[in-house]
């Protein structure tokens, strides 16, 4: 069983296919022999697609975070609200096996960039093929932090020398933490273990949307800050 989490929100239908296209920055160059090489540069940021079904309506096979069901307005204003916010975000796709156990935990590895942004989105509305419901077409792209070196120079009319001062400044990564849910987890005990105080279950509850705190699913993201 997959499971799809695009900023914390979990989609009701997990999309049966994903394309991921890993990009490198190679160049090659002709020498004036007319033989080629290749410049070896460090690996290009990936890119993601794959098509989201939204229902309208509940279904067997829907899956809906705290059991509440959402109609795809609720998450074509997320991808909205994503596209213009101009910040990256955490996108996840996490495998269960039958006994729900994480078997695949996809996107959340330090060295892999787990955060992305929405590069654009096509909603598609067929009769025919969506019948009341609506298919969004995603692509993403991975997100890499980076920094700016700024600097000043003070010049000493004494001595006549010149001294450069560097500042480097890092763009804001991502620091909202985040909790997925195992088997055999409570939202009581993932307070306590994360937060340090299991009291605070119903804050969590209430900012990650869960009516019922009880109701917890294997695989589910818990953003606690």
């Amino acid at each position: 069983m997959y499971q799809y989490y695009i900023d914390g929100v979990l989609l009701p239908v997990a999309p049966s296919a994903m394309d991921t296209n890993i990009n490198n920055n190679n160049t090659t160059i002709k020498l004036l022999n007319g033989e080629e090489i290749n410049i070896i540069k460090k690996v290009g940021l990936s890119d993601v697609s794959f098509t989201a079904l939204l229902p309208n309506k509940e279904y067997p096979f829907t899956i809906y975070e705290g059991g509440s069901f959402q109609n795809a307005k609720y998450y074509l204003d997320l991808f909205e609200r994503l596209k213009k916010s101009q910040k990256p975000f955490l996108f996840l796709v996490i495998r269960t096996d039958e006994s729900g156990n994480v078997v695949y935990r996809g996107g959340d590895d330090e060295d892999k960039e787990p955060y992305y942004t929405l590069e654009e989105y096509t909603i598609k509305e067929n009769a025919e093929e969506y019948g009341t419901d609506c298919g969004v077409e995603l692509s993403l792209k991975q997100y890499r932090s980076y920094a700016t070196a700024t600097g000043s120079i003070q010049i000493d009319q004494n001595s006549q020398t010149a001294t450069l001062t560097q500042k480097r400044d890092s763009t804001s990564k991502q620091t909202a933490k985040s909790y997925t849910v195992q088997k055999g987890d409570t939202l009581w005990n993932i307070c306590k273990k994360e937060l340090g105080d299991g009291a605070k279950y119903q804050e969590i509850a209430q900012k990650n949307g869960i009516t019922t705190p009880n109701n917890i699913q294997v695989g589910q993201v818990i953003q606690l800050e």
